[in-house]
């Protein structure tokens, strides 16, 4: 037996006739809010009829302040479209299902618009007026769908119940007694509640995309930390690693008196090893140590370096480490000519001699010589509203070799950039 579950009242919560039916059967299946479809087999020892079934589950929905319509009847279709058209308990039984859907408007079955509206146009009201169609007729006329359609008018069932799963949560709490201060005890504390944390986690195949942290303090505040590393793990050790040294760069200001931890769910990620490429390293190692690299060198220059979407000449931003995969692929053959830029860091400041207003004659630390050939000038500027630079660049032929120079025109000094070849 299926029960069908409708409230026409504004729900207290998105998920209340949800938890309701989950306090009678896990199988339970809810596209939306509302209807609300139960699978009530097996559940004949403990409520002998359907009325006393009926009668305990309006008896709980009252205890929760609902007012729900309940229907209980043998196929799917027909408890789903009771609870919609009538109100508080109805019970149908076996064979009856075309017989009590007759009378009831098409629209209750849940088509489109334009499949109404050509319903409408053949004069059909109810659902008993669709279920007398003939099936052959109808199926020339609609195609494939007109079976689906005359079995759903006659409460035929024609898929079975796919549950709804509630939301994985995997949270940890700790209240501690008397409260605790500095890393060394918290490390002890943080264990507690991040093994069965992460022990939830790989008991469901799913790792930690992310771990939010709420310290509750003694000042009754509460010191809350995010952590978001490059790839999901679900090992405590490197969790806690990552948490102390973070609580370490962001200490709270009072004692700890109670611990949360939240983690966000991802699944697992698959490892093909193989016996012929060489070993990558551990992402929940490197994790780490992206982590310790981070506290130990000042805020903002730990991580990977990112290009940024400008005409500036060496522009980055600093983000996350996230190594991608690991290729072994060689390119054969020779393959077309590239000229490659070995850039100097920083650029090495140099005395341009300037002929016609082209250069010819470069001094700079290692690089000396008269200009043999010159293709340029290139000149970019930008970033007025901030930093402002502007600068004119040349390639040179020296006898030592080609070079890129540019003049910064703000600053009015050259430098050699780099060496192309």
């Amino acid at each position: 037996m299926y029960g069908g579950l409708h409230s026409k009242d504004p729900l207290p919560r998105a998920t209340a006739l949800l938890d309701l039916a989950r306090d009678f059967t896990p199988r339970v299946e809810a596209s939306h809010p509302t209807p609300v479809l139960l699978d009530l087999h097996g559940l004949g020892r403990a409520w002998p009829t359907p009325e006393a079934l009926g009668r305990a589950i309006l008896g709980a929905a009252r205890a929760r302040s609902l007012v729900p319509s309940l229907s209980l009847a043998f196929s799917r279709v027909t408890a789903l479209v009771l609870a919609r058209a009538r109100e508080g308990l109805t019970i149908v039984p076996a064979g009856d299902e075309a017989r009590v859907l007759a009378p009831l408007p098409i629209a209750l079955l849940d088509l489109d618009a334009e499949r109404l509206e050509l319903l409408a146009r053949w004069g059909m009201r109810t659902i008993g007026d669709l279920a007398r169609l003939p099936a052959m007729g109808l199926a020339e006329r609609l195609g494939p769908e007109a079976p689906r359609l005359l079995r759903r008018a006659r409460g035929e069932d024609e898929a079975p119940l796919v549950p709804t799963l509630p939301p994985e949560v995997f949270e940890m709490s700790l209240e501690l007694d008397w409260p605790v201060e500095g890393l060394e005890p918290l490390s002890f504390l943080l264990a507690r509640v991040l093994e069965p944390l992460c022990a939830g986690l790989v008991a469901r195949g799913r790792r930690a995309a992310s771990l939010a942290a709420e310290l509750k303090l003694v000042d009754g505040s509460t010191h809350r930390r995010e952590l978001r590393p490059a790839a999901p793990s679900a090992e405590p050790r490197t969790w806690r690693t990552l948490l102390l040294l973070d609580l370490e760069t962001h200490p709270p200001r009072d004692g700890i008196q109670g611990i949360r931890v939240r983690a966000e769910p991802t699944p697992s990620r698959v490892v093909q090893f193989s016996l012929l490429d060489a070993a990558q390293p551990s992402p929940e190692r490197l994790a780490e140590t992206m982590a310790r690299l981070q506290s130990w060198t000042s805020a903002g220059r730990g991580g990977a370096l990112t290009l940024l979407e400008t005409h500036r000449p060496g522009a980055f931003a600093m983000g996350t480490f996230s190594p991608g995969p690991f290729s072994r692929h060689r390119v054969r053959g020779p393959g077309p000519p590239r000229v490659a830029l070995r850039a100097f860091r920083p650029p090495l400041h140099a005395d341009v001699l300037l002929t016609a207003g082209v250069p010819s004659f470069v001094a700079a630390p290692g690089v000396r010589g008269a200009v043999i050939d010159r293709a340029g000038p290139w000149r970019a500027s930008g970033d007025w509203w901030d930093v402002a630079w502007s600068r004119e660049e040349w390639d040179v032929v020296l006898a030592t070799g080609i070079f890129r120079i540019f003049n910064d025109r703000l600053r009015e000094a050259w430098f050699v950039e780099g060496e192309l070849d």
